[in-house]
């Protein structure tokens, strides 16, 4: 959810300027201003649809976040990743050990089908073969983290409307109709941006 709440985070500025600039009489952003939101969506949900490459390449681990006691912090910045062989990735926690067990709780709990071994200061993950039971929970958990994405849109749609409602006595009621729209069109332009790209992956996944 951090992280869809992360990509949607540009759509309140674009709303914003773009409310600024209508109730001031000026030309509303072009229609190639929701750019900058579809593209954070774009990485981000191709960072959260989880491929095979997640299972295969050094850097797979490199978007698990581990709770520490002093915060959130990305694995890479805790511990040393390395790849040993396609089966197998190390990470090496010498630099932070009082955090190891978190690092692999959360690359436990990461979704990606891994089961990593604790040896002191060294994690061990084993690389599972992606078969098809594999390629399908890699599918179901693509279109949770999609559902979840949208339900982090819709919120911030609901919130900027509310924004713009607030306007009324400010602006005009066709100006704040035309408000609505635009965020309506936003928002709607960014979840079929979603829809396409979980239909991408999931067909990559699953042939």
């Amino acid at each position: 959810m951090a992280l869809a709440l992360r990509c949607l985070r540009p759509l309140p500025a674009l709303l914003l300027r773009s409310s600024f600039a209508m109730a001031r009489g000026l030309p509303r952003a072009p229609a190639a201003c929701p750019a900058p939101l579809l593209e954070g969506c774009r990485q981000c949900v191709q960072q959260m649809l989880l491929s095979r490459q997640l299972a295969t390449k050094k850097g797979a681990l490199d978007h698990i976040t581990v709770m520490t006691k002093d915060g959130k912090f990305p694995l890479n910045q805790l511990g040393q990743i390395s790849q040993k062989s396609p089966q197998l990735m190390i990470v090496n926690m010498t630099s932070f050990p009082e955090s190891t067990a978190a690092a692999a709780k959360a690359i436990r709990e990461s979704g990606m089908n891994l089961n990593p071994e604790v040896d002191g200061t060294v994690i061990r993950v084993p690389v599972p073969k992606v078969t098809r039971e594999h390629r399908e929970s890699l599918a179901k958990l693509a279109k949770q983290f999609t559902n979840k994405s949208k339900e982090a849109l819709r919120k911030v749609r609901s919130k900027s409307i509310t924004q713009v409602k607030k306007s009324k006595n400010k602006v005009s009621e066709d100006t704040i109709w035309l408000l609505e729209k635009q965020i309506q069109q936003m928002a709607d332009e960014a979840a079929t941006e979603m829809d396409k790209l979980l239909a991408a992956k999931t067909k990559e996944l699953l042939g």
